[in-house]
């Protein structure tokens, strides 16, 4: 007898083997357990192929459907993949995806119907009327999941009849050796190592981290110490380095691009910033709690739900160089603070962010 299906359909790419992949594996084991097959489907061929590996050694499968060229052809592949998997579950990750699935899987017969809301909502009189109208819809035949307790806040004040639950995805553990860590980077004892794992998008603000690695340099702050940034694209990767020369700050930020090593970089820090604008959860700041890391954050999104201000780190206001650059100051000036806040990170990553908590809501929610 053929497995039933469970169709993630992802609406998005996968440039490397980060916390939502690793997900994503943890999810198709658990789902093999209980006798589904996760498909998933991705936008382009994952980068990484060790993640398409486990991902099929854990009982998962990948499709490729790109939603960005032709809505059209993406809802004529759609149809096909229904026709061919004839899936148990939808569940339908970012407005594309959700937008186009849902209605398809619907009306193929599917009443198993999830979407998942990954970004800071908005008031509902900000959203497009078509958008509202096709929410006002789903919610009447689909579950929703939040990634925070922000958006599940949020979407309830917008839709209070909707059904939502808020799950956070959960990431691996960080583990490893710091000395280890610090060698492979070429980071040397006595340097303090700042962290940021991000793209260039506008909305995560290191245009604004930059401003505040400046004020930390001109104050003689960044004397021994250094801003590495990893996440982004060659392309952002350009602007950024435009940024960071007009500011003069060169010499002490490392732009790294898109890694696969991530988790070094975490063994190796000493403090995680996180200068979104706007946040739904953020995947790497659990992994920095989980990676026992004193965090500064802005008061946005769902950033709050894991930098616990005076707990395990410090929040400011978004757009705020000064306060960003005093919080990093503080935590670089005071031993005691950060390794008070690493101990309460491991703690807050342990309580609400562990991966297996993440799958194991995520399916109870499935009722399957």
């Amino acid at each position: 007898m053929e497995d039933k299906v469970v169709l993630q359909v992802m609406g998005m790419d996968s440039s490397k083997y980060g916390g939502i992949e690793r997900f994503n594996v943890e999810l198709a084991k658990n789902l093999r357990a209980k006798g589904f097959k996760g498909v998933f489907v991705y936008e382009e061929e994952p980068a990484n192929h060790v993640f398409v590996d486990d991902l099929e050694a854990a009982g998962g499968e990948i499709v490729i459907l790109n939603s960005r060229k032709s809505k059209l052809r993406f809802c004529k592949g759609f149809v096909k993949l229904m026709k061919q998997y004839r899936p148990v579950l939808v569940h339908a990750h970012f407005t594309k995806a959700r937008f186009y699935a849902i209605p398809i899987a619907y009306f193929m017969g599917v009443r198993k119907l999830f979407v998942t809301i990954h970004s800071t909502m908005v008031p509902k009189r900000e959203i497009k009327p078509h958008t509202r109208l096709w929410c006002w819809w789903a919610n009447k035949v689909s579950k929703v999941v939040a990634v925070s307790e922000n958006i599940r806040t949020v979407y309830k004040e917008n839709w209070p009849d909707a059904e939502v639950k808020r799950i956070y995805l959960g990431v691996e553990r960080i583990e490893g050796d710091r000395g280890e860590s610090r060698e492979k980077l070429g980071i040397g004892n006595g340097q303090t190592m700042l962290l940021t794992v991000s793209n260039f998008n506008r909305i995560k603000g290191l245009d604004v981290l930059s401003k505040a690695v400046k004020i930390l340099k001109d104050s003689g702050m960044m004397h021994d110490a250094c801003l590495y940034i990893v996440g982004q694209p060659e392309a952002d990767k350009a602007e950024l380095t435009t940024l960071v020369g007009e500011l003069g700050i060169d010499e002490c930020v490392k732009m790294e691009g898109i890694s696969n090593e991530v988790p070094t970089y975490l063994m190796a820090a000493d403090i995680y910033v996180q200068p979104s604008r706007s946040e739904g959860i953020g995947l790497a700041l659990m992994e920095a709690a989980s990676a026992s890391l004193p965090l500064v954050g802005t008061r946005v999104g769902g950033i709050p739900e894991i930098v616990r201000d005076g707990e395990n780190g410090l929040l400011v206001e978004s757009e705020n160089a000064e306060q960003l650059a005093e919080a990093i100051a503080k935590l670089m000036r005071d031993e005691a603070m950060r390794k008070h806040f690493a101990s309460n990170s491991l703690k807050v990553y342990k309580e609400d962010f562990s991966v297996s908590g993440g799958v194991s809501q995520t399916i109870d929610y499935y009722g399957i």
